[in-house]
């Protein structure tokens, strides 16, 4: 019941950004559209500068879930707590942003109406109910590898750091053009794919991952979090099939632009979370990791080369991310 309870936890975290990229309750946060019948986008921005406090917001409801997941897997009561106090100072800092610095309208720059937030409100009270209840019975140390969890939550939120839906108006990134004008029912899947990664959808995907993995048995949250690699990997191959159903039309972008590839990282790091047992480091180990340096088997060896291949991957999007071309 307590596993339960922790994981229904992060899910009710993760409930804003779920109900959002579904198109609910949109028009009561602020960094969407109050109005439905607004142009797509703004003439000026982006607004973080304009409206900080809904900005900051932003980043505090797409980040809860990972803090949240974060302190599961750490597992004492005090950690559960914690939680508790994040999932209320979010909810406490949401009510005072909508009701005392609502800010701009996204879309016509005006200053938006008081409206309550309602997914915070209908969902954070009951995270923090459920880990208030779950703190009654501190959760077993489980391998966590939360450094790879981490690492796949901030490749995962890569979209919403450098590519917010909500951008200047020049369109510096081209993906958003090229699925601006949805002509089928798989232009309409691909556009939404793209609006939901930017609002931060795969982050979700990565703390419900982390959640599965430790509060449900080993064999039920190795499954969950697989699956979160698979949807994972669904938006760039979406993003590759798009771009050969387009490869003939007049607009074309370059291949390398049209892939979310940090989503691919991110999924590489979930499944490696998944298999990894968590490393507790102290003097003794350490001296004996050095003598054994030279032991090296073929396995580690391989383990080395694919962690290198993950490091050299996310040095090449930090850098691609500051290109012409983005």
């Amino acid at each position: 019941m307590t596993a339960v309870l922790r994981f229904g936890a992060v899910l009710a975290a993760s409930g804003p950004v779920i109900l959002t990229t579904s198109g609910i309750g949109r028009q009561s946060v602020g960094w969407f559209c109050s109005v439905t019948d607004s142009a797509p986008f703004p003439a000026e921005g982006p607004y973080a500068l304009e409206n900080v406090p809904g900005e900051l917001l932003f980043w505090g409801v797409l980040l809860l879930p990972v803090a949240v997941a974060g302190l599961l897997l750490r597992g004492s009561r005090r950690d559960t707590l914690a939680a508790v106090a994040a999932v209320g100072t979010v909810l406490a800092f949401g009510l005072v942003t909508a009701f005392f610095l609502p800010g701009p309208d996204p879309c016509t720059g005006q200053e938006r109406a008081i409206v309550p937030p309602w997914p915070l409100i209908v969902c954070y009270p009951v995270a923090a109910g459920a880990l208030h209840l779950a703190a009654r019975s501190p959760l077993p140390q489980r391998q966590s590898g939360i450094t790879l969890w981490a690492g796949a939550a901030g490749a995962a939120a890569w979209a919403a750091l450098f590519h917010r839906w909500t951008i200047t108006y020049d369109m510096r990134v081209a993906g958003v053009v090229y699925m601006q004008t949805p002509e089928s029912s798989w232009d309409d899947l691909a556009w939404w794919s793209g609006e939901a990664d930017g609002i931060g959808l795969p982050v979700v995907l990565v703390a419900l991952a982390a959640a599965a993995k430790v509060t449900a048995p080993f064999r039920w949250g190795r499954l969950a979090a697989a699956a979160a690699a698979v949807a994972l990997l669904l938006f760039p191959l979406l993003d590759v099939a798009t771009y050969i159903s387009r490869s003939g039309s007049d607009f074309e972008m370059p291949f390398a632009d049209s892939v979310r590839w940090p989503l691919f990282l991110a999924a590489a790091l979930v499944t490696s979370a998944t298999r990894s047992p968590r490393v507790r480091i102290s003097w003794a180990g350490t001296v004996r990791l050095a003598r054994s340096i030279k032991d090296v088997v073929p396995g580690r060896a391989k383990e080395l080369a694919v962690a290198a291949v993950i490091a050299v991957a996310g040095i090449w999007l930090i850098v691609s991310s500051f290109t012409p071309t983005r």
